[in-house]
This record gives C-alpha cells, sequence and structure tokens, in this order.
C-alpha cells in the first residue's frame, strides 16, 4: 500500500460510478426551492441552495476535490432550528454543478485552487451576502482557509474541519494510518497471509487486499458507522474523479503555514479522535497558531466527524456560531 491509495481515501470513497452520469437526485435538486445558478467568468455556472432564512450565513465548502455537497445534509437538521442560514454549493466540476467539458478539462488554469478561491467569492457576491462563516471539510479546509486569507473582510469566523495544513504531518499520518490498517486486516485470518505477504515483498492478491483494506479503512478512520447513510451513498456515487485528478496536483501549490498568521477573524479546528489527516494533538497545536482559534475533538468522530459523531460536533459549531468570542468550547 503506498500514500497514493490513502490520498484516494482522503479524496472520499472509492466508487466504480461515472460521477457524471445524471441521475433523479439531480434532477429533483435542480429544482427545489432555494437553488440558484450563479455564472463564474462568465465561462460556467455553479449549483448553490440556500436553506433557512436567519440572519447569520454559513457557507459549506465540500472535501474532495469534485464530491458533491450531499454528505452535508445533515446541518440542516442541526443548524437550520438554530436559526442558522446555510449555503449548499458544488464547486465547479462537482455533480450538481456545471459538467466541464472536454476544452475545458484540458484548461490548467481552471483546476487550481487559486482560481476556486476567486469562485467562492464570486459566489458570495453573486449571492448578495456581504459576511458570511465559512465551514471546510478535508479539502474544502484548506480551500477555506486560502479564501479566509484573500477575503477575510467578507468572512465572519473560518470553521476548520477535519484536515491538516501542513503537507509533511499529513503523509506522516497516512503512513501511519496505513499501519494501523495493515495491523487491524493482519489480526483477521482472512487477511493475516495477505498482509503478511505484503510486508514481506512476496506475492499476494492485490485485488483482495485493496478492496479489505477500503473497506476496514472505511469503517474505522473514515466513517465510524456500520452503514453508510445514503446522503454518503451518494455523495460515494456522485464523485467526479476527473476532475479529481485534475485538481489533486494543486492542493498543496499554495503555502497554507504562511497564511495563518495572518487571518485576524474567530477560527475553530475541529476534528474527530480517530480522523487520519490530522491527530488531537496536532489539532490543537494549529488552533495556538492562528491569532484567535479555539479547538475542538469530538470524541467517538472519524473523517466524517459530524456525520459519525454529530452530537458532539454540532453543539460546538453552533456556539462557535452563535456565542464567539465569549463561548467557552470545550
Amino acid at each position: 500500500m503506498t500514500r497514493s491509495l490513502l490520498f484516494s481515501a482522503l479524496i472520499i470513497l472509492s466508487t466504480i460510478a461515472n460521477g457524471q452520469d445524471k441521475d433523479s437526485t439531480y434532477f429533483r435538486k435542480q429544482q427545489e426551492a432555494g437553488v440558484k445558478r450563479i455564472l463564474i467568468d462568465n465561462r460556467f455556472w455553479v449549483w448553490t441552495r440556500k436553506i433557512g432564512d436567519g440572519k447569520i450565513n454559513v457557507l459549506l465548502l465540500h472535501g474532495g476535490p469534485a464530491q458533491s455537497h450531499e454528505y452535508f445534509e445533515i446541518f440542516e437538521k442541526y443548524l437550520s432550528p438554530a436559526g442558522i442560514t446555510i449555503y449548499y454549493y458544488d464547486q465547479f466540476g462537482s455533480y450538481f454543478s456545471q459538467t466541464p467539458s472536454q476544452a475545458q478539462l484540458d484548461d490548467t488554469s481552471i483546476w487550481k485552487v487559486s482560481r476556486y478561491v476567486d469562485e467562492i467569492e464570486q459566489i458570495r457576491k453573486g449571492l448578495a451576502i456581504d459576511k458570511w462563516y465559512v465551514l471546510g471539510h478535508s479539502y474544502g479546509a484548506l480551500l477555506a482557509l486560502a479564501y479566509t486569507h484573500r477575503f477575510q473582510d467578507h468572512v465572519r469566523g473560518l470553521v476548520f474541519s477535519d484536515m491538516d495544513p501542513y503537507p509533511a504531518e499529513l503523509g506522516e499520518n497516512m503512513d501511519r494510518a496505513n499501519i494501523a490498517i495493515d495491523s487491524l486486516l493482519a489480526n483477521n485470518p482472512r487477511y493475516r497471509s495477505i498482509v503478511q505477504n505484503k510486508i514481506k515483498g512476496l506475492p499476494y492478491d492485490s485485488a483482495i487486499y485493496r478492496q479489505a483494506f477500503e473497506s476496514s479503512f472505511e469503517r474505522n478512520l473514515l466513517v465510524r458507522l456500520d452503514t453508510l447513510p445514503d446522503a454518503l451513498v451518494r455523495t460515494k456515487k456522485h464523485k467526479n474523479f476527473e476532475v479529481a485528478q485534475k485538481i489533486g496536483p494543486s492542493v498543496f501549490s499554495l503555502d497554507y503555514a504562511s497564511m495563518i498568521p495572518d487571518i485576524r477573524v474567530p477560527v475553530l479546528v475541529i476534528a474527530g479522535k480517530y480522523d487520519f489527516p490530522i491527530t488531537p494533538a496536532e489539532v490543537s497545536a494549529l488552533a495556538r497558531k492562528f491569532k484567535d482559534a479555539d479547538y475542538y475533538i469530538t470524541p467517538n468522530g472519524g473523517h466524517i466527524s459530524f456525520v459519525d459523531d454529530p452530537a458532539y460536533y454540532f453543539p460546538v459549531l453552533i456556539k462557535f456560531i452563535k456565542d464567539r468570542p465569549n463561548a467557552k468550547l470545550r
């Protein structure tokens, strides 16, 4: 197992489906109340949807790259009753936004984090929002940090969820996750010899190993639930792997570490205890590097901690959004 497989897991949940085959969910969501398509650079449109009518606005930036917003649907259950308006948004190339043409796929200038930062600002203007909270998850957390750094006059607060902005740390954590999953598989008689042969550099059934690895990884580190909720099943189905591969080389093209000292707005760094890109110790250390930040570790969460540990994730998130700066989050 190499880091490349773990990076694909970070990108999220593998699938054999074509992420751009449109299904009934696509057509239903295009017609829902609160949907607004926003033209970007007079070149293509992206899909957004407003949920709620509260005075506090929160933009949700999905991970991937090139997932959909769907795994955020749980936010409606918790934030809407708290009077918080949320905005879903599928980044260009993701399922509910415009499907890229071949010419667009070949245009390397499109698939850069810096361009997506500009895209978000055009969305803010298109939605006529002065200031909002920006919550980014996984890859979306890096995008949220980059956006906040450039446009923080329009950001009330940043939520940096389940990600490490330091590529060296991230790589080391992925190596540890690799070892941890191999250890779990080695304790299973069905896979013990396969893992032993892999470690020894001997021939082994790579197809069976990969399937077992991904299943164990998903259950123990990504989403610590026996069954994936429907929203995550759809997220898995609707991922655009072709676009993800286009954006991938750009993910760490920006120096996120240099941005952190410049962030003036309140920040919440949050992650699950069993998250694989960032450890609890690194979460607290990262929070201390911001001018004004707090942190929280959900005790039962994996990488998608708002899905598998919502009872702990959302009360802290809501308190940060509504009560900052006086709230004690831990």
